[in-house]
């Protein structure tokens, strides 16, 4: 039974869905030293409605994704959805400048006592979802934006 359930899922994640992907981050420190910081990218379970694109940033290819990116016969760059999401995971570092004016999160804690000062500050990109087209020489990112 249970796998049954999990090749529906499997399969509803193949059949819809897979081609958004979101993205949120977080960012502590405590005393100005960072202390905590996570980037994460996950595929979206389900299609956007009433979103339009907005052209985010391009993440150029470096050799290892030259090498390891598949070509269709033709020759193009054809990449499948788990694929496009290790390349992802793979550029997290370029993935966040690109969402660096997205909705932030800012929590900002000082604690002073006397002649001693303590400080936290919790930064948290909000999730957003996004799509990218992969070109011929880098891949480009399309914030998903919803329609007013």
């Amino acid at each position: 039974m249970e796998r049954v359930v999990c090749l529906l899922i499997f399969l509803s994640l193949k059949c819809f869905a897979l081609e958004e992907f979101i993205f949120w981050a977080e960012l502590s420190s405590k005393d100005f030293v960072l202390f905590h910081q996570s980037q994460n990218i996950s595929l979206a379970m389900t299609k956007s409605k009433n979103r339009s694109s907005e052209y985010a940033c391009e993440i150029p290819y470096n050799e290892k994704d030259l090498k390891t990116l598949p070509r269709n016969a033709l020759g193009l760059i054809e990449v499948p959805k788990m694929t496009q999401l290790a390349f992802l995971n793979a550029h997290k570092n370029e993935l966040s400048e690109c969402f660096i004016g997205a909705k932030i999160s800012v929590k900002d804690i000082v604690k002073a006592d006397l002649l001693k000062a303590k400080s936290e500050t919790y930064v948290k990109i909000l999730p957003l979802r996004f799509s990218v087209d992969f070109g011929e020489n880098s891949a480009l990112i399309y914030y998903l934006k919803k329609k007013d």
